[in-house]
């Protein structure tokens, strides 16, 4: 099969959409299918990562409309729509309906959340224009029903919608493992009890909670250091808050690290910490690898996220940085719990597979290509 995926961002900007859709489309090429992950233009220098192509496109922000769509996806076999995709979303339903697009599959990543216009905005696009958008479907992926359940899909679950599949994302069980604690490597004392997390830091992602974490660990004992992976245009502002909150010496913002660095990082951690706030946050694909490496989690009580998270850690209150520390403080000082949970996580992560996740995807695109149009 000739698939097309398309998506608003792509490596190598940072964000978990834009990962997952150049992981599956990697694996359907060694499928044997013809895959390619198309991505608006970005205006910067970047190396497009390999079945990665960028195409000329009016944005603003993440949203872009993508020119020539309408060629791109005339041959293709599937056309795989991440949604939200603003700007292109729309047009690619169009051309579904009117046959120009022979089969539509949709990853339904999120709900898009922002204060002011932006936050205007989405609203009246989730009231006013979503569900025509997604009727155009012939299937929709969502990585968990728990968070289906929970967001503006939810009639859909409601409804029992046939199109509605639950699909996980996965780990690369095989890479992110436990392994060596390296501290000095992030300019750590090796003596440290270490919290880790996972984040872009950009006006994208204001839903990450990092704002949250740092209070949290502000509160924690001095022996606690922050390791912080991940770059933006915020993390000038989070270094801020660091240095005012005392954390100058104890926040480390090593920004963002190739595959082995972040594997590094996940194992040096004692505990990794999710602080997101909203439900723009849907799973946590930085969780689960942190989890794979054998780190026990806190994690925010969203949807989706608190699935990922059941078993492998402390489920919080959103927002809420006492009750982060407090859980923090609890797993720093119990190291037999902290053990036990170590190992948890790792086994709940064996149970998210790449392999099965490709499989039942391509399983999806076989069964909407035989179905009659």
């Amino acid at each position: 099969m000739k698939i097309i995926h398309l998506c608003c961002v792509a490596p190598p900007e940072g964000g978990g959409m834009g990962r997952v859709a150049h992981i599956e489309v990697k694996a359907l090429n060694k499928r044997g299918h013809e895959a390619w992950l198309m991505a608006p233009e970005t205006g910067r220098l970047m190396a497009a990562p390999e079945r990665v192509s960028r195409l000329p496109a009016i944005k603003l922000g993440n949203a872009a409309r993508i020119l020539a769509v309408d060629k791109i996806v005339s041959d293709a076999d599937v056309v795989h729509l991440h949604y939200p995709f603003y700007g292109t979303a729309g047009r690619v339903a169009a051309l579904r309906k009117t046959g120009v697009i022979k089969r539509l599959a949709m990853t339904l990543h999120m709900d898009a959340e922002a204060g002011g216009l932006r936050g205007i905005f989405f609203n009246g696009h989730r009231r006013w224009c979503q569900s025509k958008i997604l009727s155009a479907a012939d299937a929709l992926f969502v990585s968990s029903m728990d968070y289906a359940e929970h967001s503006s899909y939810a009639p859909l679950a409601r409804a029992h919608d046939a199109r509605l599949v639950e699909l996980p994302f996965g780990a690369d069980v095989d890479v992110f493992a436990p392994g060596p604690r390296e501290p000095e490597r992030f300019g750590i004392p090796s003596n440290a009890k270490i919290v880790g997390t996972v984040s872009v830091m950009d006006a994208a992602h204001p839903f990450k909670g990092v704002d949250v974490l740092l209070k949290a660990v502000a509160d924690l004992p001095a022996d606690t250091h922050l390791l912080l992976v991940g770059d933006g245009d915020r993390r000038a502002k989070y270094e801020k808050l660091a240095c005012d909150l005392g954390l100058a010496e104890r926040a480390h913002f090593v920004g963002r690290l190739e595959e082995a660095g972040l594997v590094a990082a996940l194992r040096t951690v004692d505990v990794f910490a999710f602080p997101s706030v909203s439900r723009a946050e849907a799973f946590g694909l930085a969780m689960l690898e942190a989890m794979a490496c054998g780190a026990p989690v806190v994690a925010s009580d969203l949807p989706g996220v608190r699935s990922v998270a059941k078993d492998a850690g402390l489920i919080v209150k959103v927002g809420d940085a006492w009750a982060v520390s407090a859980a923090l403080k609890r797993l720093l000082s119990d190291e037999t719990e902290r053990r036990r949970l170590s190992s948890a996580a790792r086994a709940k992560a064996l149970r998210y597979s790449w392999e099965r996740h490709t499989d039942k995807m391509i399983a999806v695109y076989e069964k909407i290509c035989a179905s009659p149009s």
